[in-house]
């Protein structure tokens, strides 16, 4: 329904006021999901766990489940109010972070994670589409530029708090069980950043407005009736035997159940020979053993290509339940190459960044003699230089986005080579000073590509759509980067011995990235077109 409604009814200060409150979440958010790189030489050592256990403590638990959870708490954010879904999964997340610090074993603490993803996957989707109803088009590269600080704020914050406290307790309680409650350094920690996210969900709820949907464009979206329904729909679409027996109720044809059971079966093929594969890469003291299932021994291996193949299962599943009973919103999605080229874009970019700065901590502590306290300069470092490169990287998107139609794509071409060469150096100098200035260097790049990508992508829906939208590109980021991008370089430096030329490896993504942006920057100008009809044809 159409409805004409006054573009800016609240006072400017309010709209910032909104934006600084959601950059703290975002910021917590960090908080909460980088402090396992700091702490984790210490969850090495009091539990035993791998290089690539590690992997999968700081991306496969968490991504797996934020990207697959996100797509139907975006869908909840889209249909209800995204302010109570903000304030719930903030509220969510922030008490699994401090159960995080009660774990005994890697399982407990696998579990914690996953819960912290879980609460995770309603943030993003709901802001950026609160974002997008309190401010213009124009500005929504500066906008979402702004918004992306709170990443580098909170993963600097996350190895200053995670650093500082552990350091303390080091200091303070050489002997853990004078420790208040008994608790470890880095179990502290975990309950440091864990406890003040609800208050700021407090602060949220009390004083954060609920927009109208699609106000500044004249395009109101009103909800959805049945919100709730809505989201256990587009969870049930993905995971069997819900998905099937939901083809077979509302009667599809039956070609679509076989596509759907031969997804499952390829995904159960990847899993066993990918599974054999890298089980067969590590020696029996680098492949520790979780725990056993009817006699089988489950491995690290185990649970991170389970969890892949779930997760593909899970979104082909997903894709084939949108195409069927939203055919604008799967071919707005799915159809528009450059908004499945920058999804793609964002899995490499995501891949290189998660891998570098989920093991920089480790990295310089084997290769450096860093302790916990040089988590206080590196957090700086973070903070200071990776909120810079975000401020800025959304004004020079949008500069290039007005001198050329497809500028913000080249400006993220041109910042992720800058920030590989840096990390090439970084990961290479045995001096502790170049080091650091290289650390600067790419962290100032490497948060660059958030903005211009995700405006892009917003500009290719229509208002009902952003939050899904925003969920589906982070399929990308989150499961082929954060999933796929620590767990290899903890995999390959449990095989080789070398931590170094791990992640060096995980740096060769670059021409592939350059590759994929050239081709989004070859459709850009056609898909926007067909995305600026449909939202016309809205308005009729």
């Amino acid at each position: 329904m159409h409805m004409t409604i006054q573009n800016k009814t609240e006072p400017a200060w309010y709209r910032w006021y909104i934006l600084t409150v959601l950059v703290g979440v975002y910021a917590f958010s960090y908080v909460d999901r980088q402090i396992v790189t700091v702490l984790a030489p210490f969850l090495k050592h009091d539990l035993g766990v791998s290089d690539a256990q590690l992997g999968i403590l700081y991306g496969t638990t968490f991504a797996l489940f934020y990207g697959l959870f996100g797509i139907a708490l975006a869908r909840l954010a889209d249909g209800w109010s995204r302010v109570r879904t903000l304030a719930l999964g903030l509220s969510f997340w922030s008490v699994m972070t401090a159960l995080s610090g009660a774990a005994g074993n890697f399982t407990q603490l696998g579990l914690a994670r996953i819960g912290v993803g879980v609460g995770e996957a309603s943030s993003t989707p709901a802001a950026v589409s609160i974002l997008g109803d309190y401010f213009d088009k124009s500005q929504r590269a500066t906008v979402l530029g702004l918004y992306s600080i709170g990443v580098y704020v909170g993963a600097g914050l996350s190895l200053v708090i995670g650093g500082s406290v552990v350091a303390f307790w080091q200091t303070h309680f050489p002997n853990p069980e004078a420790a208040p409650l008994g608790l470890a350094g880095w179990q502290a920690a975990f309950m440091a950043v864990g406890v003040p996210g609800l208050l700021l969900a407090l602060l949220i709820t009390l004083t954060i407005r609920e927009p109208v949907r699609g106000r500044l464009e004249g395009v109101v979206h009103l909800g959805d009736a049945t919100p709730f329904r809505s989201a256990l729909r587009e969870a049930s679409a993905m995971l069997p035997p819900w998905n099937i027996l939901r083809l077979v109720r509302e009667g599809y044809p039956r070609t679509e159940i076989r596509k759907n059971l031969m997804w499952l079966a390829l995904a159960a093929v990847f899993a066993f020979l990918i599974i054999r594969f890298t089980d067969g890469l590590l020696s029996a003291d680098r492949r520790p053993v979780v725990g056993y299932l009817a006699g089988l021994e489950i491995t690290s291996n185990v649970i991170q290509w389970v969890a892949m193949s779930i997760a593909f299962y899970a979104v082909a599943s997903w894709f084939q339940s949108l195409r069927l009973r939203d055919p604008e919103a799967s071919s707005m999605l799915t159809s528009s190459r450059t908004f499945c080229a920058l999804t793609l874009a964002g899995g490499f970019l995501a891949f290189s960044m998660n891998a570098t700065t989920g093991f920089v901590f480790v990295y310089a502590n084997r290769y450096l003699g860093f302790t916990a306290a040089n988590g206080l300069q590196l957090g700086a470092i973070a903070a200071i230089c990776g909120g810079l490169g975000i401020t800025v990287s959304g004004y020079l998107a949008d500069y290039a986005r007005r001198r050329f139609v497809t500028g913000r794509l080249w400006f993220t071409s041109l910042t992720a080579a800058v920030f590989t060469l840096a990390s090439l150096v970084q990961f290479t100098t045995q001096n502790v000073s170049l080091f650091y200035m290289a650390f600067a260097v790419s962290t100032f790049f490497v948060p660059m590509w958030f903005a211009p990508n995700q405006a892009t992508t917003q500009d290719l829906v229509t208002p009902r759509l952003r939050g899904t939208a925003f969920a589906m590109y982070s399929l990308g980021a989150n499961i082929l980067g954060l999933g796929l991008g620590p767990y290899t370089v903890g995999l390959i430096s449990d095989a080789t011995g070398d931590l170094r030329f791990a992640i060096l490896c995980a740096l060769s993504t670059l021409p592939f990235t350059i590759l994929v942006l050239a081709y989004a920057a070859r459709h850009l100008p056609a898909d926007e077109r067909v995305a600026q009809r449909a939202a016309m044809g809205m308005t009729q």
